[in-house]
This record gives C-alpha cells, sequence and structure tokens, in this order.
C-alpha cells in the first residue's frame, strides 16, 4: 500500500512513518525541513522501508499540490493519505495572538484540506483509497487553555465526518483519529514523567489497522487515549 503523510518529520507524523515502513507500507513524506526529511528517509531505507520526500509547507496551496503530485510520481500511485501536519499552541483567547491563531489556522485546518484536495482525485478515479485525519481529543472535546487549537482540530473533525459522506460513493474511506495525550516534543514540559503518554508509534499502529480494514467497511472514527494517566 502507498501512502503520503503529512506533518512526518517529526512527533506523531515520525512515528506513524517510521512504524509504517516497518510494516511494509511504501511511504511518501511531506514536511517543511528537506534536512530532517532526507534523515528521516535514509533511516527508513536503512531498516529495509520504502520512502520518497517531498518537502513543502502545507500552508501554500500550490507547493503542497505540487508535492503530492510529485511523490504520486515517486510511488507510482497512491492509496492513502495520513494528514497529520499540525501546529499545537495552547494559549487561551485572553492571550492568543492573531498570528498564532492563523499559523493554527493554516496549518491544521486548510493544510488539510490543501493535501485533501490534491490526492482525492486520484483516489475517485481508482474508486478505492482512505484519508486518515489526524484530530485530537480536543477536536471534540473543549480545552480550556487551548481554545485556538480546540477549534482547528473541531475543523478537521467536521470536515472529516462530511467528506466521508462526500467520498464513500466513490469507494474512499474516511477516518478521524483522537489522540489523547502522546508523548511528542511539541507536547513536552521539562522534567515532565512522560511514560504513562501513547508513543507516536502506537499511533502509527492504530492507522495500520485502519488500513488494513475489510474493503466493504469504514471505522470513522478512533480515540487512542492513555490507559493510567497521572492521577
Amino acid at each position: 500500500m502507498k501512502l503520503i503523510i503529512t506533518g512526518a518529520s517529526k512527533g506523531i507524523g515520525k512515528g506513524i512513518a517510521a512504524f509504517l515502513a516497518r510494516e511494509g507500507f511504501q511511504v511518501g513524506l511531506v514536511a517543511r525541513s528537506a534536512k530532517i526529511l532526507e534523515e528521516l528517509r535514509a533511516s527508513i531505507v536503512s531498516d529495509r522501508g520504502v520512502c520518497s520526500i517531498a518537502p513543502c509547507d502545507v500552508r501554500d496551496p500550490e507547493a503542497t499540490h505540487a508535492a503530492i503530485t510529485e511523490l504520486i510520481g515517486l510511488m507510482e500511485g497512491v492509496d492513502g493519505l495520513i494528514n497529520n501536519a499540525g501546529v499545537v499552541l495552547r494559549k487561551d483567547a485572553f492571550t492568543l495572538s492573531v498570528e498564532e491563531w492563523q499559523a493554527m489556522m493554516e496549518t491544521n485546518v486548510n493544510g488539510v484540506f490543501y493535501a485533501t484536495r490534491a490526492v482525492l482525485p486520484h483516489l475517485k478515479a481508482q474508486g478505492s483509497g482512505h484519508i486518515i485525519n489526524i484530530s485530537s481529543i480536543s477536536g471534540r472535546l473543549p480545552l480550556a487553555g487551548g481554545s485556538g487549537y480546540a477549534a482547528s482540530k473541531h475543523a478537521v473533525t467536521g470536515f472529516s465526518d462530511s467528506l466521508l459522506l462526500e467520498a464513500r460513493k466513490y469507494g474512499i474511506k474516511v477516518t478521524t483519529v483522537f489522540p489523547g495525550s502522546v508523548d511528542t516534543e511539541s507536547h513536552r514540559r521539562r522534567e515532565e514523567d512522560t511514560s504513562w503518554k501513547v508513543r507516536p508509534e502506537e499511533i502509527g499502529q492504530a492507522c495500520r489497522d485502519l488500513l488494513r480494514t475489510a474493503p466493504e467497511t469504514c471505522v470513522s472514527r478512533l480515540e487512542i487515549r492513555p490507559l493510567n494517566p497521572p492521577s
């Protein structure tokens, strides 16, 4: 199976990409940093995985379309897209600046649309495919101290749920994944014990299982939480 993953250079995206490559998926990776992407590609290839890269900023619709088109050419096709690119800013509405609000919306919402729009014609033409959008627990529950981030992830949830109804008649599955607390650099605080958190590779494991569901069924929503958070 040939998959494109956005925001693949670190955190959840890196964990998904590395895990799926080890599981035999061919991965095409999108992120802003060409250097970090190349390092990840080299690591995947050294572990006998198959990986292509196309650096771009998903906030740019033309660049996103060009990168995804390039990856589809390099991979000689595409079976799925995992929209993972995102910005996390934990600020309340009193302190969040206009520029910070725009940065989250442009990446977390617009980037999902741009990447999806680029891949949909290919999936429609072949009559199959799977789009997995990485939302957040904050994409269905309130988040005090992070209202802007929650708003962006609620938008992802609404887009995903509606896209499923639009795309299923063409054989395209759409799944929204709602991770809880994940051990990534963007969420980590100094001297914090993160051993209880979900590991990025475990999000990759969940994506593998979603991608391997029977052709006639679709898991539309999946929530992943730590089993034993600190009290």
